[in-house]
């Protein structure tokens, strides 16, 4: 008997928290497509180049991490089930049932209903694993093929984990339910979530500390925007104030708001008896008392959600902007003599540095079958000899390369060679150095003293065409460009490698190059040098720094395809719970508080006038949380520009850092309306029936 009335309960459920059910099995499906990734009889086929083992990890564990927050949903959904439904247990005990099976019967009708949403979840999630896969092809530029099919080892993950949730909070709602008096099941409707008792000047000081908290954070906002960031504590100390004046001031605001509403009721007599506004603003007013925490929370919680799916696109811009700069060549090999590396090992004799010959590194190279396309040997000096003995990283030593050395590494990226007189110099700098910072370079180094020889700066007094980053010293942005014959008088520093192959890497062969051959070349042919410096322990790792760029270009790829899934998942996460218990708080006042309807419709108040009432309540019950979230995520966009905003321009840009907030927000909006169109529908069923 008890289990056909959990069924014929489970079933009745099912229809009244359809959002609820949709949530979750839309959560399952997300879940099931990421984690499909790392199944032992998933195939992704692509190019050798590419490694995606990492990102099936990171994707494994971030997801469990994410989707464990859907707990807190469970529980919330759970305890306003069991809040709405003490009258009928209280019921059920009263016929005789015990109340040890009242609670086994309600955690059976819970996990009948977290079934159904698994299986749904399982059905859809292939759907969306083959867009994830889509996704991962299309970023890896390979051929999009669809394969539908079952992961059986994902799919007993997929129960597994979420039966797990289901489970603790179904054995804590047995002990729950089983220490609840039947009095208190009996006036469980006439009680509320949460309910203050304070005088009016309680609310009042404490609405005016929210609006004293919004005004420092927007003063911090404009400090902000005014102020030139220069990274230093005084400077950025102002975006943990904004933020946390925000967060602080957003609670306490919901905390005294529906006093303040009260007020202004009130004061506005004719307002407040105009048309329906009397029934609207107490419906509004009881809900937000009732549960102040709850909203501010879900404010929050929207903010995290908006923040997540737009920072995390823009990140991924960024990753991918920034690999064109950092790898443009196909190898680098480059040698470590920063002022760290030299004091640690105890190196201060500069006669001592290696000037490695790169001679077997192309012959490997053309061996491998890589055939080495162009190359060139880059040799680095110091413009003033004891700039090597320089150990302070605030007094950045002057870097200088030679003109046909500058020009063979512009050919090589397809960029036009540079011509300069005997007496001149130019300089290349760094792609995310504002043309603010050089000109102000450029102001005060117009001429440059060479072992006495004056040279002037050029006519094309700079370049910012990316030519990598491992070019510039430690610390520096820019390097000189000087004449071949000035060149031979400097004092050598260092001696990197660049090529360009016809026949990429694997990500094996990738890996081996970097991290095993490299390294064997360099103590086979610096042998003296490796065992002088080596007692603490083997530098040859630590003294040459090695880029391939198909092994770059697989790791950044791993991450921004991380950071695209995970941000989108965990943002649709978060949106879900907010907007989830938005709509069940609001459908709950359509069964709780249904008399209310049916008293306007006895004072001959229209049905079409109903539904703009209650077209009126929803919106109005949606929208405060998340204008607030707006709000703050508008401040924290902003903020993050102002920051990060030459970085921005240089590996995003500004177009496509509009775009990706812009496609965060549309995203948002598609789901926004989903719920908001399925509470309202869901509302007026309740309210007719």
């Amino acid at each position: 008997m008890y289990v056909k009335l959990a069924k014929s309960n489970a079933k009745k459920s099912i229809k009244d928290y359809l959002i609820y059910f949709i949530t979750i099995t839309i959560c399952v499906s997300l879940f099931y497509a990421i984690t499909s990734l790392s199944s032992s009889s998933y195939e992704l086929i692509t190019e050798e180049s590419y490694n995606f083992q990492n990102l099936k990890l990171i994707l494994k564990y971030s997801t469990y991490i994410i989707t464990a927050m859907l707990i807190l949903l469970i529980a919330y959904v759970n305890k306003y089930m069991i809040r709405r439904r003490q009258r009928e247990f209280a019921i059920y005990v009263l016929h005789g049932m015990e109340q040890k099976n009242v609670a086994l019967m309600f955690f059976v009708e819970t996990l009948v209903i977290g079934i159904l949403a698994i299986i749904s979840g399982i059905f859809v999630g292939t759907l969306f694993s083959q867009v994830i896969t889509a996704i991962v092809l299309m970023s890896a530029k390979q051929e999009v093929v669809f394969n539908f099919k079952l992961y059986m080892d994902t799919v007993g993950i997929t129960f597994i984990f979420f039966m797990s949730m289901f489970c603790i909070i179904g054995l804590y709602n047995i002990i729950v339910l089983r220490k609840i008096k039947l009095i208190d099941m009996l006036n469980a409707s006439k009680q509320v979530e949460f309910q203050f008792k304070r005088s009016g000047k309680v609310y009042s000081v404490v609405f005016a500390v929210s609006i004293i908290l919004y005004i420092i954070c927007g003063y911090c906002t404009f400090k902000l925007i005014n102020t030139k960031i220069d990274y230093s504590m005084e400077s950025l100390i102002f975006i943990p104030i904004s933020l946390a004046s925000f967060i602080i001031g957003t609670y306490a605001l919901f905390y005294s708001i529906s006093y303040i509403i009260i007020h202004m009721k009130n004061k506005y007599i004719n307002f407040k008896y105009e048309g329906t506004n009397l029934f609207l603003i107490g419906t509004l007013v009881s809900k937000i008392k009732s549960a102040p925490i709850l909203m501010a929370t879900i404010a929050m919680t929207f903010l995290g959600a908006m923040i997540s799916f737009i920072i995390t696109l823009v990140m991924a811009q960024w990753a991918l902007g920034y690999l064109d700069m950092r790898v443009p060549y196909d190898v680098e090999i480059r040698n470590n003599y920063s002022n760290g590396f030299l004091t640690e090992n105890n190196i201060t004799d500069i006669n001592d540095i290696p000037k490695l010959d790169y001679s077997e590194i192309i012959d490997y190279l053309n061996n491998k079958g890589h055939d080495v396309n162009s190359y060139c040997e880059v040799e680095k000096y110091f413009i003033n000899k004891d700039d090597f003995y320089n150990k302070d990283k605030n007094n950045v030593s002057t870097i200088a390369i030679s003109l046909s050395d500058f020009n063979k590494l512009r050919s090589m990226l397809g960029y036009d060679e540079i011509e300069l007189k005997d007496n001149e110099f130019t300089t290349q700098w760094h792609s995310a150095v504002t043309d603010e910072e050089i000109n102000s370079y450029i102001k005060d180094h117009a001429n440059l003293n060479v072992n006495g020889e004056e040279l002037k700066l050029s006519e094309n007094s700079y370049y910012k065409e990316s030519i990598g980053e491992g070019l510039y010293g430690f610390y520096a942005n820019n390097i000189i460009i000087l004449p071949d014959k000035v060149c031979d008088n400097l004092t050598f520093a260092e001696k990197n490698f660049l090529a360009n192959i016809n026949n990429e890497m694997s990500y094996e062969e990738a890996d081996d190059f970097q991290y095993k051959y490299v390294n064997e070349w360099f103590i086979k042919n610096n042998d003296e040098f490796v065992k002088k410096y080596s007692e603490k322990y083997d530098i040859s790792s630590s003294i040459v720094r090695v880029r391939i760029k198909s092994a770059e270009t697989n790791d950044i790829l791993n991450m921004t395809l991380a950071m695209r899934i995970l941000g989108i998942y965990l943002g649709v996460v978060l949106l879900m719970i907010s907007l989830t218990v938005l709509s069940l708080s609001q459908l709950a006042d359509s069964i709780e508080h249904k008399d209310r309807f049916s008293v306007l419709k006895r004072l001959g108040v229209e049905d079409k006038e109903i539904s703009k009432i209650i077209l009126k309540q929803i919106p109005l019950y949606f929208i405060i949380p998340i204008a607030i979230a707006m709000i703050g995520v508008v401040i924290f966009i902003y903020n993050y520009y102002l920051i990060y905003k030459d970085i921005i321009r240089t590996y995003i840009g500004d177009t496509t850092y509009i775009l990706s907030i812009i496609t965060g927000i549309v995203l948002m909006i598609g789901i926004y309306i989903c719920y908001f169109g399925g509470t309202y529908y869901t509302f007026k069923r309740n309210v007719n029936n």
